[in-house]
């Protein structure tokens, strides 16, 4: 029989004073369950359920007959009930929640603290901790005896057990292949391919609940790359099979009941089944209010991704508010939303109005700031180029000025040229001096002699007293 990892509690817990109400993960069992083991959990933790919260009662009993009778084991074997207590004593449980104000728990634990048969008696404990993860009308509600008891199979009730928590809301929603099996308790390396994991565990097992159980589930697959990676289950009551609430094992738990040894009132699965508001988050809860059903909306909240919903839900907003009034209202909401979604109109339409003003306001203030930048520069240039251009003229009616003076004010004007070159630049005196020598005209003298001679020769002309 396979190993099954089994969740304990739904995604969402009902929201009830003093309880946690949101998980990261789930409670799950991991270990070696059959699925004698997997209905005893059951029967033992009906058999308890109502002592839970009464921290007084530390420990349960039940007659080792009602609970073979009543877990559907006809065998009076008790050697295979105290082997399936061995099981689940030695069961790891693991849980990961965050509470109210978002503070996250780890835990780990064994399914039964412990477990003592004495004179065909079985008395049992849950540790402290997971007494009051255990204590959720959710799980309450989905052990139906009667139906239990009609599977042969561990794979069909673990399915069962994942999917009629959903009853209410018509879907399981998508969930990936490698967590479905871990929910039906396939070990690793088993059915590795899907073909196999269809034909021997998935088709069997939704066969086997389509028959016994008070639901009916078809099985839906998501594909990536022609490879399956999602499954999700539609689920509807099984209005063909009239259960007979009376059976065996029915009747077992109400003569039990009678001597003290159950609750005095079974649970009706169909009447405690979680509310959608349990089951559903706040963006599941979203999409219902824009017309989907709440099977549409769990389905396609967990198809896409979380951004992707959200950002076409805004769009589809937006554009109900922009069509209003005109010739081509949004009048399909609900179908719009979907296509809105799956196709991702959002992305389509690109950033919301207020986002594509915000971003137009920010491309102008760049284009403004970089025409600032541009016109300053310009200015700065101008400036230059008209500075070069005053200078050029002035040097050139300096050099005008110099021509026209008479020999004698010439010769003296280059001499107190030469004696400032001297005394300031005499590297460029004594070229000067070699230039000479050589019987160089002015303008055939190298260039940094001719500079420095007229940048003198103009300074002094401007300013005599120099």
């Amino acid at each position: 029989m396979p190993s099954p990892t089994v969740p304990l509690q739904p995604e969402v817990l009902p929201a009830r004073r003093g309880e946690l109400k949101k998980h990261v993960g789930a409670v799950h069992v991991k270990g070696q369950l059959s699925l004698l083991q997997r209905k005893v959990s059951n029967v033992l933790l009906l058999r308890a359920y109502e002592d839970l919260p009464n921290p007084e009662v530390f420990e349960h009993e039940i007659k080792l007959k009602t609970l073979a009778e009543v877990a559907g084991f006809d065998s009076n074997d008790h050697a295979l009930l105290r082997e399936a207590l061995e099981s689940l004593a030695g069961t790891t449980i693991t849980w990961n929640l965050l509470d109210e104000e978002g503070a996250e728990e780890w835990g780990v634990s064994t399914f039964l603290a412990q477990a003592v048969v004495k004179n065909g008696t079985c008395r049992y404990a849950y540790a402290p901790d997971l007494r009051r993860k255990l204590y959720n009308p959710e799980i309450y509600a989905r052990i139906n005896l009667s139906v239990q008891e009609r599977f042969g199979s561990g794979y069909a009730l673990a399915l069962y057990e994942n999917c009629v928590r959903f009853r209410r809301v018509g879907s399981t929603g998508w969930i990936s292949l490698e967590r479905w099996r871990d929910l039906l308790g396939v070990e690793p390396g088993q059915y590795e391919a899907f073909k196999y994991l269809n034909r021997d565990v998935l088709k069997p097992a939704v066969q086997e609940v389509n028959r016994y159980s008070d639901i009916r589930v078809e099985m839906d697959r998501r594909r990536e790359k022609r490879r399956v990676v999602a499954l999700k289950f539609s689920i509807q009551e099984n209005d063909q099979l009239a259960l007979d609430l009376e059976g065996s094992a029915s009747r077992a738990a109400a003569q039990a009941s009678a001597v003290g040894e159950f609750p005095q009132q079974l649970p009706d699965p169909r009447a405690l089944a979680p509310d959608a508001d349990a089951l559903l988050g706040p963006l599941q809860r979203r999409l219902v209010t824009f017309g989907l059903s709440q099977a549409q909306a769990l389905d396609l909240s967990t198809e896409f991704d979380a951004a992707r919903v959200t950002r076409n839900l805004d769009h589809v907003e937006r554009e109900i508010d922009r069509r209003r009034g005109t010739s081509r209202p949004v009048e399909r909401v609900a179908a719009f939303t979907i296509d809105a979604v799956r196709s991702d109109y959002a992305a389509q339409a690109g950033p919301p109005p207020v986002v594509q003003e915000a971003e137009r306001k920010r491309t102008q203030a760049k284009r403004a700031r970089a025409e600032q930048r541009r016109q300053r520069e310009e200015q700065k240039a101008r400036a230059a180029q008209a500075e070069r251009e005053r200078g050029e003229a002035r040097d050139l009616a300096l050099d005008e000025a110099f021509a026209a003076l008479p020999e004698t004010a010439r010769n003296v004007l280059t001499a107190r040229v030469v004696a400032r070159m001297k005394a300031e630049a005499p590297q460029v005196h004594d070229w000067y001096q070699d230039e000479l020598a050589a019987g160089l005209e002015e303008q055939a003298m190298r260039p940094a002699v001719l500079s420095t001679l007229r940048a003198l020769r103009r300074e002094l002309l401007e300013k005599p007293e120099a």
